[in-house]
């Protein structure tokens, strides 16, 4: 890993320490939700529906009801008739109820059954019967938008969304040349290594909720509001997440787990199968995005106009927000005076699609650079340069949000990342003919830490210093992997002074922490983090102030070194923070609301080989350069650069949900659904560049998503050197490039 370093000098922060629970997940010993042992918890299996769309005329239950080891049962006639969003955000379409009379996709619970154990609970689930009306079912999103399909919701349109600056008719007209193109992308799936999972009691008139969710205070936020209890009456509580890219950006079991418990007075338990996460769950979106750009001969961008359809399947969920965030990233990126984005989320019946690393900008960012591209061969200018010419640097204004650009290392990243595959050497070699089928593709992103502005988001955090000198962070923020939990004891132990043994995170559990906006948008750290470092800086000061007591000093005069209250002029005279405590622990709080959402900047260079005989793909190398303002700790920041390149593969060449002409998911396990194996893996080398971001913690930004974010268009890029081909279609497969290679000779 290459780093550009910053000159601050910390003694915790920047470091590359592992993680702190390393140990517990490489041995065993993490326990995750399913190692919960709940005693006398029932099991919980769901009866999905049979039919992509129709209306329950009657769902007979008694046969299951008799079966022994049957505790309950629950449909939509038990089920409170109150509309919800799944999701985060509040301004998004409230269109789901936990059951429904009516049936939209393949797989959509229709019955819930809890009984002594998994065995019993399944039996009991087949024997339910259930009588549907089918109705017409329509999967494709274009035809859903014709006034005469078949309706989904009152309208197949879940939201239409637009964004302008400019004037992009005049724009058009002032280019000297205009570009149009036509880029679809697939259905991916989340595919997290730790299945959904839930549990559920209720006792004297609280709900206690075990989940796997990424949003325990939504959670807290959305059972309040479907079941009307207050939210001091609700306990959410998450163990070690395994892995959430987004798709525990949801309510989607909790509901259920939790009318069963209300039901029956009783501790319930839902573990999904990977079959039913595959068809339960949600996916990315699948998108058809029209491009049209038009530029001066130079290569100066001056108009640009989106036309998008984002297939939210069954159900809105993100769609909304989704196609908002496509209009203020990639869009943002290249300066143009003139842009015009307009997008339909249009209902199916589908798996319903949700939040996804990346959340839009990898579907965005495939047709913006694909198209970068074209234009730098028409217009004979260099691609890496026609980038450089447009792009948004710091002090400009986000046209997308409206706010100022406070730190950008693109320029370096781009630098950086050329310089180390090789760019200039490897692309005369390909020219020359020395490197036959081989190709270079390059592109760049911004992305974002947190949604802001278009929500208002905040995290609070309580950060205690105990009577033994030892420090206890309380805080929301949710691990899924990611390492949030490493970072934020970093920085509490910089901000304090003290070392990193001596501070234990808290796990979420909304009792007992401080209200946290959960783990999305990459803006954990930012956010979050920044709420730790700002609550252990409280701390900081009532601790300095009470050794201004003890050692006849004043508090400007101390510092903390290494766990040690000193006088700065003489570090020979000091106290134990132990014996500064005494007997009463010291508590600072904070809570943090962000000014910015701090975009983030990356660069990707891909090289790869195409054998035009047989259509198949070798991605040699990648490299990726990340600004990712300061790295609080570079050895998780290369796994998370590592972990979304190896996804955003799998996005553009493998991956893609598949179903049948009956809205059947048909590749729902692990066997046909192509994930890459770590044998089919490129060299990949992450490259840190730090700039300094004013509105972070000690200057960080975040870093989970956007490596995923440009592989598919720098792989696309890439391969139309090699073969000369352009595929605008993910994922982009051989028999896809075969295709288009016979095409090409007709």
């Amino acid at each position: 890993m290459e780093r550009q370093r910053m000159s601050v000098k910390f003694s915790v922060v920047g470091k590359p320490v592992p993680k702190l629970d390393a140990v517990k997940l490489a041995t065993g010993k993490a326990e995750f939700l399913d190692d919960i042992r709940l005693p006398g918890a029932l099991s919980v299996k769901l009866l999905g529906s049979s039919c992509a769309h129709a209306r329950i005329r009657r769902i007979d239950v008694s046969r299951a009801e008799r079966l022994p080891g049957v505790k309950g049962i629950v449909t939509y006639k038990d089920a409170p008739r109150v509309p919800f969003n799944p999701g985060v955000y509040y301004i998004l379409p409230k269109d789901k109820y936990i059951f429904d009379e009516k049936v939209r996709f393949v797989g959509e619970p229709v019955a819930a059954v809890a009984a002594v154990d998994e065995d019993t609970a399944e039996e009991a689930v087949s024997l339910i019967n259930v009588e549907y009306e089918e109705l017409p079912a329509v999967f494709d999103p274009v035809a859903a938008m014709d006034p005469k399909a078949p309706k989904i919701h009152d309208t197949n349109i879940a939201a239409h969304i637009t964004r302008e600056w400019g004037n992009v008719e005049k724009g058009f007209r002032e280019a000297d040349r205009i570009f149009e193109g036509k880029y679809t992308t697939g259905r991916q799936a989340h595919a997290p290594i730790e299945p959904h999972a839930c549990a559920a009691s209720y006792e004297l008139g609280k709900l206690t909720v075990w989940t796997t969710s990424q949003i325990p205070f939504h959670v807290r936020s959305i059972l309040s509001e479907v079941f009307g209890l207050p939210q001091h009456r609700i306990r959410v509580i998450t163990s070690f997440v395994g892995g959430g890219f987004g798709g525990k950006d949801e309510v989607i079991l909790e509901p259920i787990c939790a009318l069963l418990a209300i039901k029956l007075g009783a501790t319930v338990k839902l573990r999904l199968n990977r079959d039913e996460v595959f068809y339960t769950t949600t996916t990315r979106h699948p998108s058809i995005i029209w491009l049209k750009t038009g530029v001066k001969k130079d290569g100066t961008l001056v108009a640009r106009q989106v036309k998008a359809i984002l297939n939210t399947g069954a159900y809105a969920s993100h769609g909304p927000s989704v196609a908002g965030a496509m209009s203020t990233r990639e869009l943002g990126l290249y300066k143009s005076p003139h842009v015009s984005f307009e997008a339909d989320v249009v209902y199916t019946n589908s798996p319903t699609a949700g939040a996804f690393r990346g959340y839009g900008n990898p579907q965005q960012s495939f047709a913006v650079e694909s198209q970068l591209d074209e234009i730098a061969e028409e217009l004979g200018i260099d691609r890496v340069e026609l980038r450089l010419k447009n792009t948004i640097r710091s002090g400009d204004i986000n046209p997308g949000t409206g706010l100022r650009i406070e730190s950008c290392g693109l320029e370096e990243c781009i630098r950086r990342a050329t310089e180390r595959i090789g760019w200039r050497q490897k692309s005369r070699d390909i020219e020359s003919g020395r490197l036959k089928n081989r190709g270079l593709g390059i592109a760049c992103l911004m992305h974002n830490s947190g949604a802001f502005p278009y929500i208002k988001e905040s995290s609070s955090a309580i950060v205690q210093i105990n009577e033994d000198g030892s420090v206890q962070v309380m805080t929301g923020a949710t691990d899924i992997g990611q390492g949030i939990t490493t970072t934020i004891a970093q920085m509490v132990a910089e901000e304090l002074g003290v070392n990193l043994e001596s501070i234990a995170v808290s796990r979420p559990d909304t009792e007992f922490v401080p209200v946290d906006r959960g783990t999305y948008a990459s803006g954990e750290l930012y956010i979050s983090g920044q709420a730790a470092r700002l609550a252990a800086a409280d701390a900081k000061q009532q601790l300095l102030k009470k050794a201004a007591e003890v050692m006849e000093a004043k508090p400007d005069d101390l510092e903390i070194v290494g766990g040690v209250v000193r006088l700065k002029k003489n570090p020979q005279v000091g106290k134990t923070i132990r014996e500064i405590v005494g007997e009463v622990a010291i508590v600072g709080r904070a809570s943090y609301m962000p000014p910015s959402n701090a975009p983030l900047f990356g660069a990707m260079c891909v090289e790869l080989e195409v054998d035009p005989e047989l259509g198949s793909i070798r991605v040699l190398n990648i490299t990726y350069a990340a600004d990712v303002g300061r790295a609080i700790n570079p050895l998780i920041v290369e796994g998370q650069i590592e972990g979304g390149a190896v996804m955003g593969l799998g996005f553009t060449l493998t991956e893609e949900l598949v179903l049948d002409s009956n809205g059947r998911v048909i590749n729902k396990n692990f066997t046909d659904y192509k994930l890459l194996h770590a044998s089919d893996l490129p060299r990949i080398e992450p490259i840190i560049v730090e700039s300094h971001e004013p509105t972070g913690p000690f200057a960080a930004k975040g870093v989970g998503e956007p490596a995923l974010v440009p592989v598919a268009p720098a792989i696309a890029n890439a391969i139309y050197q090699a073969v000369g081909v352009r595929i605008r279609d993910l994922p982009i497969t051989h028999n896809k490039i075969l295709r288009a290679l016979k095409d090409r000779l007709k």
